[in-house]
């Protein structure tokens, strides 16, 4: 035993070598709990038996731990253990590569593989990032012989990378190696074709036409995307919209509320927003991916938008008692809602609420992307409003409600077109812009090309604004050298695809997560998600909100949201899933139905049953039967596909009970 030696972990994970040449072969477990607890640092015994032993009882995995820090210890290795946590001693040494423990099998430890996974991506971003800045200090330095090994390696790292693959492409050209630059352009172009089913950026192809051309001199070193003006995420003069702004003027005018609806990107939250400050501002709800999910999901975060706007509310103790229910940070819940009554006394504890912000101000109301929403939210905001005499012309508040054209449930768009058919609101169907009505947007954009880039811009949008904005974001990323290259294709999420190409890996990444997480995110979650330090995905926020993908703690525009959603990878996908769904489970009362819907996407069926019968349950107290019966009848078929006939039956019988 070595008890002072200096040890060192071999990348695969096989052994342990000393500094005086000497080995130690390791088995998987003991390799794993060297490299998670060099690199983590000091962790709890029950976080590392469900890493090295999910499938024991806690008992049996803390045992078997015993034995395997034992074993770990007469291999030479030190450890401290103080109360509940371990932590390793200073003597081993484990370098964190994109080949970390490549010789291990954790096949069957899916929370150790996910650890395992994540942390190679980690270092193989910070690996490309250390040679990007050594290729780039040798050019600056006149080395190009050496840029070009140091661009060769990184090119090796992360074959599928335009930016890496331009690099070596304008090095091998300054070098006089012409042929090679253009080999490196062809191979990136059946890499891409093959793996991701794409073409090259433009500004690629340009790069790669300038070479065969011969008319590259010495372009600069490669930057970041460049700043995308304020105008583009918000233009400054609203065009196009007269005859809708005076409709839904007339509506109010008449105390009716308004219904907002046309196909996605068409301009109607940027409507809203110029109408509300017309009307001296208001509130601007919204729903969010995700929440037809989560029990009054769309709700919660209302209300907790309203007491946050209105702080001084006096708020009865039954209501806020009431309010609990789906805000924590009010106290103590009351017990399970067991019939009608007490559902409508829930509801009718939010109609005070909302009654008092009305009265303390809040007299215009604006609920956004309705298709969003969950139908909990829905029922119990069409009781409110309805106590609150929604589309009376003496009430003291007005409504717009927006949503995607042919996107809600059947029975919430057969109650709005009751309500259109008796007055209560007014529709409002937005079209697409006129040609004249396009170019004034586009005159806006500061766009590199003038009057060129405008003249574009009309031919190809079919009057969405959206792909307007989005194609403006293009052309500004990529600049004057090559904004004419830029494909205009009419397809919104196809140039929204073109601009996240051009994040870097580890914004892209968190985008991805993200967007795995759908809403209610923030870069603390998102750490958690990508199991990353906070400030290294605060840095990739920023990235996300320069290049206007994200706005604030949410998403630019729910396309962008769908576009990083279909064209995500499987395998990255279920990881983040996954990653989520632990993330979630260590905050505070986390919905269940978010969690199971992680554990499902991520492809644990073990884990999300048991969140799938939690969520039914949940749902039940709610006294929501509908929402109970489709979360038990899914924890049933999950409980089924383990062979589990106990869990199966319990779900079964749950539902009978909710659907009696």
């Amino acid at each position: 035993m070595k008890e002072r030696g200096r040890w060192r972990l071999r990348a695969d994970g096989r052994q342990l070598d000393g500094a005086d040449g000497e080995a130690r072969r390791l088995d998987r477990r003991t390799a794993a709990l060297v490299a998670y607890l060099a690199l983590e640092g000091a962790t709890t015994r029950s976080r590392l038996c469900g890493l090295l032993y999910p499938e024991a009882n806690e008992v049996t995995a803390r045992n078997n731990l015993a034995q395997l820090l034992r074993r770990f210890e007469r291999l030479g290795g030190a450890y401290v253990a103080q109360g509940d946590t371990v932590r390793l001693g200073d003597i081993v040494t484990v370098e964190a590569t994109p080949d970390l423990l490549s010789g291990v099998d954790v096949g069957d430890l899916p929370d150790l593989e996910d650890w395992l996974l994540a942390r190679r991506e980690r270092a193989r971003d910070e690996r490309k990032a250390s040679l990007a800045l050594d290729a780039s200090r040798h050019e600056e330095q006149g080395d190009l012989d050496a840029a070009v090994r140091t661009a060769r390696a990184l090119m090796a790292l992360d074959p599928l990378s335009e930016e890496a693959a331009r690099r070596l492409m304008r090095l091998l050209y300054l070098v006089g190696q012409v042929s090679d630059a253009l080999r490196t352009y062809t191979d990136l172009e059946t890499t891409l074709r093959n793996e991701l089913r794409t073409r090259p950026l433009p500004e690629t192809r340009q790069l790669a036409l300038d070479i065969e051309r011969g008319v590259t001199a010495a372009p600069p070193l490669e930057t970041r995307s460049r700043r995308i003006p304020r105008a583009v995420l918000h233009p400054p003069v609203l065009v196009g919209r007269d005859e809708a702004l005076t409709a839904m003027n007339e509506a109010w005018a008449h105390g009716q509320g308004v219904i907002l609806t046309g196909e996605p990107g068409v301009g109607k939250t940027r409507l809203i927003q110029e109408f509300l400050a017309t009307h001296g501002g208001g509130a601007h709800f919204q729903g969010r991916p995700g929440d037809a999910t989560l029990l009054y999901g769309t709700h919660a975060r209302t209300f907790r938008q309203v007491l946050r706007d209105f702080p001084n509310l006096h708020l009865e103790p039954w209501t806020r008692s009431e309010l609990a229910r789906i805000l924590p940070e009010l106290g103590e819940a009351p017990p399970p809602i067991r019939g009608e009554q007490e559902k409508l006394r829930f509801w009718q504890a939010k109609t005070e609420v909302m009654r008092a912000a009305i009265d303390a101000g809040l007299s215009a109301m604006v609920f956004d992307d309705c298709q969003f929403m969950d139908l909990a939210s829905i029922e119990a905001g069409h009781f409110i409003f309805a106590a609150l005499g929604w589309g009376d012309s003496n009430a003291k508040y007005r409504t717009v409600h927006a949503f995607r054209r042919g996107s809600l449930l059947p029975p919430v768009q057969a109650a709005l077109d009751h309500a259109v058919a008796i007055g209560q609101v007014a529709l409002v169907e937005l079209a697409p812009l006129r040609d004249e009505d396009v170019a004034r947007l586009a005159a806006q954009l500061e766009l590199p090309r003038g009057e060129r880039d405008v003249t574009r811009l009309v031919k190809a949008s079919g009057g969405n604004p959206l792909f307007v904005l989005e194609a403006a974001r293009s052309l500004h990323e990529v600049g004057t050298d090559v904004s004419e290259s830029v494909p205009l294709t009419p397809v919104v999420s196809a140039v929204i695809g073109e601009r996240l190409a051009r994040l870097s890996p580890p914004a892209l990444l968190a985008a991805r997560a993200a967007a795995v997480l759908q809403s209610d995110f923030d870069a603390d979650l998102i750490a958690d998600v990508l199991g990353a330090p906070v400030l290294h995905v605060a840095a990739a926020w920023e990235e996300l909100e320069a290049a206007q993908v994200l706005a604030g703690e949410r998403f630019a525009h729910d396309l962008v949201f769908e576009t990083i959603t279909a064209s995500m990878p499987s395998t990255v996908g279920r990881l983040l899933h996954r990653g989520a769904a632990r993330a979630l489970e260590t905050r505070a009362a986390p919905a269940p139905g978010r969690v199971a819907r992680h554990w499902q996407e991520g492809g644990d069926v073990k884990r999300a049953a048991p969140w799938l019968f939690t969520a039914g349950e949940a749902a039940a107290h709610a006294l929501r039967p509908f929402e109970a019966g489709a979360w038990f009848d899914a924890a049933r078929e999950a409980f089924e596909h383990l062979g589990d006939e106990a869990g199966a039956r319990r779900a079964a019988e749950a539902h009978a009970r909710v659907s009696a």
